[in-house]
């Protein structure tokens, strides 16, 4: 992004407004205060209400639809849940190799083709809300919002709440076109939180700059605001990454990731020595649970590798009639590694 295009964004985000220029005529979008959110919340209602009997459908109706039509099932959730699991280990083995370009260009090819797989299978997802009475109501919303915010060339409110539902919608038809074309993306919001002329005024002023209060915020001033405190944590962090990764969003994201990780495996070590004594020599540790709740919790203090562990040894059990410890598949390669360790000590001792 050029400079000129980063002060254009900045300034129109600190400022809560968007000029929209409508058949040679200047439009100014002003930001909703929170008496018009609230109003427009009541609009939402009142519209879902007066269409609960028309011919929008559900939201679970328009999942049993997708269902019905093989669109989108459990298989799929549960297909997009580890997809999403794939591009965090991705954006973290980025991380990585942050000295490893060769390597930097392969997992950058696996992670790009991954989040294409992502956008298709959440469109899928989504293919049907636009029918969904939800959908429309929240599109009703929006348009209200737009037309009480929208002001003239004399200053004034183009729209009221009554002329919203019957005066001329031309107006307010191009205004929303603009909008939902002008939308500012993430990662160009990612960008301006780094950057000048940003990010000076944040370091002086923090919050202050944008001279509103935090519930008043526009939604691209509290994606702004969110990720400046996010970089500055970053900064702020004992194990601050180099410049280079937060410059690069997914590189930053895979820093984020093994961070939250290894904050995670802390957390469930510590969880793991509050259920008892455990040993420091321990490998595993049996804990009883009485109820089916509370072995799912104790479940979650698996570590990954050790819940694959799990899933092993009970396809194994399941498989075989008769099994004993040491005929489990982690047990064998456990003795295999130490009998090589044994042989290859036996080799040194013979030199």
């Amino acid at each position: 992004m050029d400079e000129g295009r980063k002060n254009f964004l900045t300034y129109q985000i600190i400022s809560g407004l968007k000029f929209i220029t409508i058949e040679g005529v200047r439009y100014k979008l002003i930001a909703p205060s929170a008496e018009l959110r609230l109003l427009s919340e009541h609009v939402y209602q009142e519209t879902f209400s007066s269409l609960r009997f028309d011919n929008f459908i559900t939201d679970e109706r328009a999942a049993l639809f997708l269902r019905s039509l093989g669109i989108w099932g459990p298989e799929n959730a549960e297909a997009l849940k580890n997809l999403e699991k794939h591009i965090e280990d991705k954006k973290v083995e980025l991380f990585k190799f942050l000295y490893n370009s060769d390597k930097q260009k392969k997992t950058r090819r696996t992670l790009e083709y991954a989040k294409k797989s992502l956008n298709n299978a959440l469109m899928k997802k989504h293919s049907l809300d636009y029918m969904t009475l939800s959908f429309h109501a929240s599109s009703i919303k929006k348009r209200f919002l737009t037309a009480m915010c929208l002001i003239g060339p004399d200053n004034n409110n183009v729209y009221n709440e009554e002329s919203f539902w019957n005066s001329d919608s031309s107006v307010l038809e191009q205004a929303t076109s603009f909008l939902e074309m002008d939308i500012i993306t993430v990662e160009s919001i990612r960008e301006l939180a780094r950057s000048d002329p940003w990010r000076t005024m944040w370091n002086l002023g923090k919050e202050s700059c944008l001279k509103v209060r935090s519930s008043e915020y526009t939604d691209d001033q509290r994606t702004l605001v969110t990720f400046a405190k996010m970089y500055d944590n970053a900064y702020q962090n004992m194990e601050c990454p180099p410049d280079i990764v937060f410059e690069d969003d997914d590189m930053f994201d895979g820093w984020l990731i093994d961070q939250r990780r290894e904050r995670e495996k802390d957390q469930k070590q510590k969880q793991v020595d509050k259920v008892g004594n455990v040993p420091d020599s321990a490998q595993e540790v049996f804990v009883f649970a009485p109820t089916r709740e509370d072995a799912d919790k104790v479940y979650d203090l698996n570590t990954p590798d050790a819940r694959v562990k799990i899933q092993q040894r009970q396809k194994f059990i399941e498989n075989n009639e008769s099994v004993e410890a040491k005929d489990l598949p982690d047990t064998k390669l456990e003795l295999r590694k130490q009998q090589i360790e044994e042989y290859k000590s036996k080799l040194k001792g013979g030199k």
